[in-house]
This record gives C-alpha cells, structure tokens and sequence, in this order.
C-alpha cells in the first residue's frame, strides 16, 4: 500500500502570508444558519497564498500564466533534499549530485520549528545555487519556505534565473513528514486563466510505504 503525505499549508485567517500580501479570508454567503439549503463560502487570498507555484508572469512581464504551465512539472519522481540553511548555496546542491530533469523539494527546516511558531522560514536560494539548477535543467525546484528569493534583497533575480530556464517553483511547503528521499509528488496548480500564481494541494506518495 502506498502512503500519502500532505506537503500543503493549511488555509485559515490565522496563517502567515508573505508581508504585503492579502491574508485567506473566509465570508459566509449561504448557511444553514441564515435558513438556507446549503453552506456555501466567498473566499479571498493573494494569489500566492500559502502552499503555491509561481507562474513566469509573476516575475517575468509578459510571461505566461498558470494555465499555460506543462503539468507534467507537477507529478512524478522527486526528491527530498534535507538542506538545514537560510541560504543554500551552490556547493550544497551539487554535493546532492543533482541530475538534468530532476524535480528537487528543499527540506530546511525538518523539525517544522517555525511552521509552530507561526513564523516565516527565512531559508532561500543563492544566485549561484538558482544558476546552478537552472544549469542543471531540473524540471522543478520546491521550498519550504515562504519564496526562494532573498526578502532582503528581492529583485527577483533568483526567481528569473529559474522561470528563464523553465524551471517550476513551488513554495510554502510543508516536509516536516518527508523524512525519506524519493517519492512521487502530486502539486497541481488551480487552472487560473492569465493569472501570476496560484495555490495547489502539494503531497507526496510513498510507493514503499
């Protein structure tokens, strides 16, 4: 029997969003309460909301939307790379031996310690480890923490590095519960038309479970 392993933020008014961002919001319009047949919400978020991919256009003008991204990014082998830095540079992911069309997940904070503080993971990505993956043509890169670029600096240059080079990028995970290293990953996007981001439910499959 194969195990399934929920990588995903879970979605309420409390979670911590990217500083600037919208915060999840949930709105009643039909309830049980209100004497009407069903429960029905009005939900409001940025598009970049918790466990999310990040579409070209987000930082690349005129770059394509989710809707037009290849999903065979989002499902299949991946890898878990347990990576305990606020900054992975590009010796660390070359001693992991990474190979051209690998899909690679960052695993940097593997006691989930500030997942239950409720604070940001601060980890990113060097410029010279996003050159070095879209050297090495990985199919996509995920993270477990709120961006891959550097919130200091962010001029999302990390970001285009990987979108140039066709590189997926997830981000928001959750792989306090991936303590292996191979898996298959599941993280398709919401089908938003024209749109720069756009959450997804993010799990691993464990065929040797």
């Amino acid at each position: 029997m194969s195990r399934i392993i929920d990588i995903s933020q879970q979605m309420c008014p409390e979670m911590v969003v990217y500083p600037g961002d919208p915060r999840f919001q949930s709105r009643s319009v039909s309830s049980f309460k209100m004497g009407n047949m069903c429960e029905v919400s009005e939900l409001t978020m940025g598009s970049h909301c918790g466990t999310h991919i990040d579409a070209p256009l987000h930082m690349i003008k005129g770059g394509a939307g989710v809707e037009s991204m290849p999903l065979d990014c989002f499902y299949g082998p991946c890898r878990v790379l347990t990576i305990a830095a606020d900054v992975i540079n590009e010796k660390m992911l070359s001693d992991q031996q990474i190979k051209e069309g690998e899909r690679i997940l960052l695993r940097t904070d593997p006691k989930g310690k500030h997942a239950r503080s409720g604070r940001f993971n601060p980890a990113v990505l060097s410029m010279r480890a996003a050159q070095y993956l879209a050297q090495m043509r990985v199919r996509l890169v995920g993270i477990d923490s709120p961006t891959v670029e550097n919130m200091e600096l962010c001029d999302g240059e990390v970001h285009r590095t990987l979108m140039d080079a066709g590189v997926a990028i997830v981000e928001g995970l959750c792989l306090q519960g991936a303590d292996k290293e191979n898996y298959i990953l599941s993280a398709l996007p919401l089908s938003l038309t024209g749109e720069n981001g756009a959450p997804c439910r993010a799990v691993l499959i464990d065929e040797e479970a």
